[in-house]
């Protein structure tokens, strides 16, 4: 007999667990402690959606590209600071892809490298999973591993296509439908 598989909620970090700052049109992670603490920090209602999504009966794992020091945007001192901060958060685990672009890992999204790992560590069954981001990546990265994908709106992403869209965390009701459907 074959071993019962879970399902997960995979979250994006930053413009959907974290605020993020738009520079020249684009959305960026805080890129020092100050930042984060003045113009970053944690999106409204984030612990009672990762909570929801654990009552629902689902994994919540975090599974974000972070390339931000390869890139020379953020000290290692001040990504620990607000990787910290993130850390504290109740997932049940954390996959970070540190790797730049031009690397050609398997898990940097859109490749579906992060959560194949995570599938194989928890024995989640992504066909019964969703990955709750903010950009194409993460909505490509979705589809390659057989997950649904779940777009958190954003000014920067109204062309996107995506499985489902929530407006924000402020009310989980569209979070729970989605999850209970």
């Amino acid at each position: 007999m074959s071993e019962l598989k879970t399902k997960a909620v995979f979250f994006d970090r930053d413009g959907v667990i974290l605020k993020t700052i738009i520079r020249n049109g684009k959305p960026t992670p805080a890129y020092s402690k100050k930042e984060f603490d003045e113009k970053g920090g944690f999106l409204p209602n984030v612990v009672e959606a990762i909570e929801t999504v654990k009552k629902l009966g689902y994994l919540a794992i975090l599974a974000t590209n972070q390339p931000d020091i390869k890139y020379g945007n953020i000290s290692q001192e001040d990504f620990d600071y607000v990787q910290s901060k993130v850390a504290k958060l109740p997932f049940d685990d954390i996959f970070i892809c540190f790797h730049h672009p031009n690397e050609n890992c398997d898990c940097r999204k859109p490749k579906p490298g992060m959560l194949l790992s995570a599938s194989r560590k928890w024995n989640i069954d992504l066909s019964k999973s969703f990955f709750l981001g903010d950009t194409e990546n993460d909505t490509e990265a979705s589809k390659l591993a057989g997950c649904k994908s779940i777009l958190m709106e954003a000014s920067y992403n109204t062309d996107l296509e995506a499985d489902y869209r929530i407006k924000n965390f402020t009310d989980n009701e569209g979070l729970i439908t989605i999850l209970t459907n």
